[in-house]
């Protein structure tokens, strides 16, 4: 069984521009927040789904935890799954 420091939860990012949708997966992928935040800008501009997307990942995706039992809590439901 993995340790609870281990886990990585996707949430909402921590440096949110509109909801922090984009800097969560960024953090949660180890890439650039604002290489996300640029393809989500310009492949929104040509189709509609990012806007779609984005909106149900607003929705979903829990917010970033603030504290460290809130961080636990979500590693632990994550283990469960």
């Amino acid at each position: 069984m993995e340790s609870l420091d281990n886990v990585k939860v996707l949430t909402r990012g921590e440096s949110a521009v509109l909801a922090g949708v984009c800097s969560g997966i960024a953090e949660y992928y180890h890439l650039r927040k604002n290489g996300i935040r640029l393809a989500f800008l310009l492949t929104s501009l040509f189709f509609a789904i990012p806007v779609f997307v984005y909106v149900v990942l607003w929705l979903v995706l829990p917010e970033y935890p603030t504290t460290e039992a809130m961080a636990r809590h979500l590693r632990r439901k994550k283990l469960q799954r």
